[in-house]
């Protein structure tokens, strides 16, 4: 019996050993979300890919780029680590401003005649892109916060244990209360006291005898 329970014993070690921490699981379920650098992977390639399709074929951002875009940003913010929120949440932005011009550039999209021109191959792509990176923005943003919300620390102390907690330092700050003092013993008091001796007589003297042969004492002057 006592090796079943060893056995047993070590098994719920492992079991608690292999447990994924709170703050490393994705939204849902209880395995290991993906680091923060697998999140923008997740919305930089599908973009990359969806900007070089539509971009090749009409010079600017479609369809096909808004979905790809919008789908690999809310994949990064579902499946990242509880820890690694805040690159998910402001990446969209970011991964726009990096694929779009980079790759209008490489695919000749900006054509020659000077700066107003180049002006132009560049910033149309970001005006039509500009509306899904908004919604895409507000979307990642709010599922953090909500992921903030709903994934905290399930061992962490409730508000009537933190009161009770903030009560007993309170109690144990304030000063000691004095000890009373001790009761009379009663047997004491009825026990008889020694008499006082008797009070001396007025100019009696309360000088020793003097001792025979001692020489006798002279008076001092007034």
């Amino acid at each position: 019996m006592s090796e079943l329970r060893e056995r047993s014993a070590g098994f719920d070690d492992v079991e608690d050993y292999e447990a994924v921490p709170w703050n490393y699981r994705a939204i849902f379920g209880s395995f290991k979300g993906v680091p923060w650098w697998a999140a923008i992977l997740c919305a930089l390639v599908p973009a990359f890919i969806g900007a070089f399709i539509d971009i090749n074929s009409s010079k600017t951002v479609g369809w096909t780029f808004n979905a790809v875009f919008f789908v690999g940003a809310l994949a990064g913010i579902l499946l990242v680590q509880r820890r690694s929120l805040f690159a998910p949440m402001v990446q969209p932005p970011l991964i726009l401003a990096a694929t779009v011009p980079l790759l209008v550039m490489f695919t000749g999209g900006v054509q020659k005649g000077g700066l107003a021109s180049m002006a132009i191959g560049l910033g149309r792509p970001l005006i039509d892109s500009f509306p899904v990176m908004a919604v895409t923005t507000a979307v990642t943003v709010a599922l953090g916060i909500l992921r903030i919300v709903i994934q905290k620390d399930p061992n962490r102390p409730s508000k009537d244990e933190v009161r009770e907690a903030k009560a007993e330092l309170k109690s144990r700050s304030k000063p000691a209360a004095r000890k009373p003092k001790p009761a009379r013993d009663d047997a004491a008091e009825d026990r008889p006291r020694r008499p006082r001796p008797e009070a001396r007589s007025e100019g009696a003297s309360a000088r020793r005898p003097r001792p025979e042969g001692a020489p006798a004492r002279r008076p001092r002057p007034e």
